[in-house]
């Protein structure tokens, strides 16, 4: 039988026939002819182009065009046959079945009221994006139905390209399906078995399969089962077998908002066997106090608004040793070398924000400034009642810890620490052009605990190159002690000062797009701060955040922003925005110069599909560029994206990669990615994954290598395959590092 309407395919089928009918028709020897409509017991409507009725075998027989209806409810055929005793009805020939809006289509088809049980033959069944099919079927109860020869697909089902498949099983409660021997084909070729299976029939095609090979590897299989659990929750179940490195088993939780605004989050529990956690003697050397075959990550993300105004947002992560994840989990690495555990709960109200949160250490092995807790109080700048005042402040009280590696010969120090500020503002306008914003500002912080510094003598052993000793040395140490505790106070002063100038440079179209107009605005702008010194100075407190660092200052920042401007769909754009600015120092220490380096910040938007951005800094005394970092972003819709990022910090870092992805949405799409160090001129990492669309499968193959990153000191090779319906996007397996 073939339905429309999905979740009836059990439950439904010639359930418009109301089971216990008994026919009163008159009993014949012969067989009478019947009206083309006979009521049975004032239930069913049995309708034909001929009926009529045999005595011997108490049968109803209806020939043509028939159709038995029951309200709403009906059965279409072209030929039935109703068992009056038996209670037992058969069709065939164009059997249409209507109930409940729903609508199954077949050849033939018997159901037996009393029993709830029936032999319908095959049927198909659709609920996007599956389609199911069985070559035959029985109901073997209302909620029971038994299948043979079944298959599963999002593909049309007269030629999937990809399909489940079973050769017998149960479908219960017309969801629960219980199969065996299960395969999972490409066109007509199995590529994974099963011999049991029990799952939602809808999610049945939710299985994730990635096979590759790696240098460091070696051959593996990153599988997945993605179910959802219900509106709100879903679950990845992964399963993954790497041939050098042994087997990975996971399961992560995740969970939305349905309407997408009030929570997200997930529960990642990860554990893989590793059998060679380190590649080569000088990893050995760097990971052995610390890793062992069994290896973990445990994972905790949360965003939950509570309600309106307050939020509460948790990240917590454990993991076994510092490089599970540049190993297994490579895209989360390159987004955070040190995993955060954080649990932050604010509250904003209509003028402050306020909060309490919680930042540790989980894993010995690394460093951190924990805050156990830290509560803030903030209050939005605002007006003094009906004064030309206005007022803004910052508040935070927290036990702070500064903590070390394992191994470190760093020592462990904290203390309680309360930070104030408070700063009154004065915004004034004068001859009708220039904003002039006088402040004065107080910041006071109490430490628990101060630091004091001592020498220490130490008498070291010279040596030869033989390792002989040839005498002693001594050598001064610095330490450092706690001391009592103290209240920082650093006074503010300050003001504020800019102004706009516009120039009108063109009227009307511009041949940019669709823009009208083009004018150019120029704001120079300064600021003045004056701190005082403090009571305290930065060199005699434990040191955790830029707030311990905070001495006096008295300079001016100067700086001028431009903006070339058009009008486009109605409304002002900025087709280019420049910032360039400096710091005067009024007052430098012998060792610094009048003028800090000049900084510049600039955005490009000229075309929808061109966006440039670009900043840094550059030191004048030394005629050299200290930083500077761009990010370009060409795209031409359905035809390609083209992103170039480049990072320069002098003496450190010179790299820039690329990555291009062409006909994102065609039946042939590509991405190249490549990363390369311009100080040391070698490829740190170059890409290269080829998808191809079919009607209902994505075929993805791809190649990821590294140079000279294997344990051999040759390149390390990546290469995988991913094929997926289209009707389900999306991969929850990771690569990994190799």
């Amino acid at each position: 039988m073939k339905y429309k309407g999905w979740r009836g395919v059990a439950a439904a089928l010639l359930v418009g026939l109301v089971a216990g009918v008994q026919p009163q028709l008159a009993s014949a020897a012969t067989k009478p002819a019947v009206p083309s409509s006979v009521p049975l017991a004032g239930l069913l409507d049995v309708q034909a182009d001929n009926l009529s009725y045999d005595a011997a075998r108490r049968l109803v027989i209806a020939k043509g065009n028939v159709k038995v209806a029951r309200g709403t409810d009906s059965v279409a055929a072209d030929y039935a046959e109703v068992d009056t005793a038996a209670e037992q009805v058969s069709a065939r020939g164009n059997i249409r079945i209507e109930y409940q809006g729903n609508v199954w289509q077949g050849e033939e088809a018997t159901y037996n009221f009393k029993t709830g049980q029936g032999d319908f033959g095959a049927f198909a069944a659709y609920a996007p994006p599956y389609h199911l099919t069985a070559r035959d079927s029985r109901r073997l109860s209302l909620n029971l139905m038994e299948l043979d020869g079944i298959m599963l697909t999002t593909c049309e089902p007269d030629d999937p390209q990809y399909s489940v498949r079973a050769s017998s099983a149960t479908l219960e409660n017309n969801r629960y399906i219980r199969a065996k021997n299960v395969r999972f084909q490409l066109g007509p070729v199995p590529f994974f078995w099963v011999p049991y299976l029990k799952a939602d029939v809808e999610e049945l095609a939710n299985f994730e399969l990635t096979p590759g090979a790696s240098s460091d590897m070696g051959v593996f299989l990153l599988t997945a089962y993605n179910f959802p659990v219900s509106d709100v929750f879903k679950t990845h179940t992964h399963f993954d077998v790497r041939e050098k490195r042994g087997i990975g088993l996971g399961e992560d939780l995740l969970w939305k908002d349905p309407n997408g605004r009030d929570y997200s989050g997930m529960l990642r529990l990860y554990y893989a066997s590793d059998s060679n956690p380190w590649r080569d003697d000088a990893q050995r050397a760097e990971r052995e106090e610390l890793v062992d075959g069994d290896r973990y990550w445990l994972r905790l993300g949360d965003v939950h608004n509570v309600t309106d105004r307050d939020y509460l947002i948790t990240e917590l992560n454990y993991v076994s040793d510092p490089w599970i994840l540049s190993d297994f989990f490579d895209d989360e690495y390159q987004k955070n070398v040190q995993p955060e555990n954080r649990v932050t709960l604010s509250h904003r109200g209509d003028v402050y924000t306020a909060g309490v949160g919680m930042n540790m250490r989980l894993n010995d092995f690394y460093g951190n400034v924990d805050r156990l807790p830290e509560v803030f109080f903030d209050v939005n700048r605002q007006q003094i009642l009906d004064t030309p005042f206005f007022y803004e402040g910052e508040n935070t009280l927290g036990y702070l810890g500064k903590v070390y590696p394992d191994g470190s010969e760093e020592e462990r120090y904290n203390a309680f620490r309360f930070d104030t500020k408070h700063v009154v503002y004065w915004p004034t306008h004068h001859f009708g052009f220039l904003s002039l914003i006088p402040r004065a500002g107080y910041r006071g912080t109490y430490y628990s605990k101060t630091r004091e510094s001592f020498y220490v003598t130490n008498v070291v052993a010279v040596t030869n190159a033989l390792g002989e000793s040839i005498g002693t040395s001594n050598q001064v140490v610095q330490m450092f002690n706690d001391a009592g505790a103290v209240w920082r106070s650093l006074p503010e002063l300050g003001a504020e000062t800019s102004f706009k100038a516009f120039g009108e440079l063109y009227d009307g179209p511009t041949g940019i797009e669709e823009d009208e107009d083009l004018r150019h605005v120029a704001e120079p702008y300064a600021d003045y701060t004056l701190r005082f010194e403090p009571n305290v100075l930065p060199e005699d407190l434990w040191q955790f955040d830029s707030i311990d660092r905070l001495d006096e200052r008295n300079d001016l920042r100067l700086g001028m922003r431009n903006y070339l401007q058009t009008k486009r769909k109605s409304s002002t754009h900025n087709l280019i925005y420049a910032d360039v600015f400096t710091t005067l120092l009024l007052a430098p220490d012998d060792d610094e110069e009048t003028f800090d380096s000049l900084g510049f910040k600039t955005e490009w938007r000229p075309w929808s599909w061109l966006s440039w951005d670009f900043d840094g800094t550059y030191d004048v005394q030394t005629n050299a560029l200290d930083t500077f970092n761009t990010q370009v972003e060409i795209s031409r819709e359905d035809v390609f994206t083209l992103g170039v990022d480049y990072r320069y910090k002098l003496d450190a870092r010179d790299v820039i990669a690329g990555d291009l992805v062409v006909f994102p949405e065609a039946r042939w799409s590509a991405r190249v990615y490549a990363r390369m160090d311009l100080d040391e001129s070698t490829l740190e990492e170059h890409s290269y994954y080829v998808i191809h669309r079919t009607r209902c499968l994505g075929i993805g193959l791809g190649v990821r290598i590294r140079p000279e990153e294997a344990s051999n000191g040759d390149d390390d090779y990546t290469v995988w395959f991913r094929i997926w319906p289209l009707a389900i996007p999306g991969f929850s397996s990771s690569l990994g590092g190799g």
